[in-house]
């Protein structure tokens, strides 16, 4: 599967042998970057976005043993993140609370997929992540500049409304008015470009 996949499963024997460096540099490399993909699918939530991690650091390292390289690992512990964020939600939805995550804005998330996703080493996967990036950007080029950029902000970085606005020189209720019209104009250049290129969807595992 090639030199990363090879990698990776150096790595998790590695860590299943106890190597603490190992772990070490496995947890820092991705402990960032998941938080950055549950924060954004958490709606900015900082504290259940770490919540979501440490479980997926938990159920990951649980079940390293049953890596076997059939992706790469990060993507492998995405798939498990994928998970964890679905029964966070459920539980907090069945305790009574409300959870605003990206799932109530398909059109933002398609952006947070393609720009959130690991690297892949199968040629199809690489090819139709390609095609994924082309119709985000083509997406944001035909937005106004602040659109973009609030955009970009929310989802992908996972800043709150009050840093955006505090970024855009805007009152908070001014900034969540633009990041709706921005939502707006953004699902409506999905339907004017993505018709002609479809975003297909993998099946998450973990």
């Amino acid at each position: 599967m090639g030199d990363v996949v090879h990698a990776d499963r150096a790595l998790a024997r590695r860590i299943l042998a106890g190597d603490e460096r190992a772990f070490r540099g496995l947890f820092d490399e991705y402990f960032p970057r998941l938080y950055r993909y549950a924060l954004a699918h958490l709606n900015g939530d900082r504290e259940a976005a770490k919540d979501v991690v440490q479980e997926t650091f938990r159920k990951g390292i649980e079940r390293l043993g049953t890596y076997r390289g059939e992706a790469a690992l990060y993507g492998w512990f995405c798939r498990i993140c994928h998970n964890a964020l679905v029964d966070f939600c459920r539980a907090r939805q069945r305790a009574g609370h409300t959870v605003a995550t990206i799932e109530e804005h398909g059109e933002i998330r398609s952006v947070l997929d393609a720009l959130s996703a690991p690297v892949e080493t199968q040629p199809e996967a690489r090819a139709e992540n390609r095609d994924v990036r082309r119709l985000v950007q083509a997406t944001l080029d035909r937005l106004p500049p602040r659109y973009g950029d609030a955009l970009t902000w929310k989802y992908i970085e996972g800043l709150s409304v009050r840093e955006i606005a505090g970024r855009m020189k805007l009152s908070p209720k001014a900034a969540e008015s633009l990041l709706t019209r921005a939502r707006v104009a953004f699902r409506d250049s999905v339907i004017a470009i993505g018709s002609a290129a479809p975003i297909r969807r993998r099946q998450p595992g973990g």
